[in-house]
């Protein structure tokens, strides 16, 4: 069994986790990252944390006490929590997070966290997470593949996402234009049904809105369309199956939706700028 350097919490019920093997009290250095689906009563509650935590939601509805404002968390919120900061944290029952989080040591505030807009027990809220996502599952699949070069490319991976959230920044208050509302229910779906859904029919049955109407929303606020999301999400997640070796190229493409493996390998090598033949395990 697994071994992870901080106590996780009991209410997940499916998670991964990645244990890069650095001292925890290193200043500056990101030792743990990981993904959960959390249970439907699942919060957090405690009066301090010793390391520096920020925490992405990619799905799912609840809340976090902000100082003496309780602030909402939806899809796009990122919030931090650490030493000296009470945390006072969770989900909706009926629409538990699923969430990312990575730790760092040391004990002062990441200064690149500051720069970017966060804050120690601060929210923010992003205009977008899909470009966040890929680059979140490569820090938590660089836990399962760790080797001489893990910690540089998790730093490199880290800076990525910070400039990703500098990028994505959007306003946290306020009432949210009846567009806005759609384009975060959509893109929720997106992300958590990625593997189901084959194309932008799809993705206008589940969410009940026209593929013309989804379209004009996503260039507004995305710059790309709901479809090129849709493969890059999937591709992503492609790219990580093959890394695991667990499966051969046909069976990764057909759990991402392809029966025919000619064509996954042509949107593969499309998006990905490489075969999938070539994506392999590390030796």
């Amino acid at each position: 069994m697994k071994t992870f350097p901080l106590e996780l919490s009991p209410l997940v019920r499916q998670g991964r986790y990645a244990n890069f093997s650095r001292m925890a009290d290193a200043a500056g250095q990101v030792f743990m990252a990981g993904y959960e689906e959390c249970t439907p009563d699942y919060f957090i509650e405690r009066s301090d944390f010793p390391f520096w935590t920020l925490e992405v939601v990619v799905g799912g509805h609840g809340f976090f006490r902000e100082g003496r404002q309780q602030r909402h968390l939806r899809h796009g919120s990122v919030f931090t929590h650490g030493p000296g900061v009470v945390q006072h944290f969770g989900n909706e029952a009926e629409r538990p997070f699923r969430k990312y989080f990575f730790v760092r040591g040391g004990g002062s505030f990441p200064q690149a966290w500051h720069a970017v807009g966060l804050r120690p027990g601060g929210v923010l809220q992003l205009g977008d997470v899909a470009s966040l996502v890929g680059v979140l599952d490569k820090i938590v699949d660089e836990g399962q593949h760790s080797d001489a070069q893990t910690g540089q490319v998790v730093d490199g991976l880290e800076a990525v996402l910070l400039a990703l959230i500098a990028r994505h920044q959007g306003s946290a208050s306020g009432e949210k234009s009846a567009s806005r509302v759609v384009y975060d229910l959509a893109m929720e779906i997106l992300l958590r049904e990625y593997k189901n859904l084959h194309a932008l029919s799809d993705l206008a049955q589940r969410s009940g809105y026209s593929s013309e109407y989804l379209c004009r929303i996503f260039k507004k606020y995305h710059g790309e369309s709901p479809y090129q999301v849709l493969l890059h999400r999937k591709m992503s997640a492609a790219w990580l199956l093959l890394r695991d070796g667990q499966l051969q190229v046909g069976a990764v493409g057909r759990e991402l939706g392809y029966e025919d493996p000619l064509h996954f390998s042509r949107v593969f090598r499309k998006i990905m700028g490489c075969a999938p033949s070539s994506v392999g395990t590390r030796g």
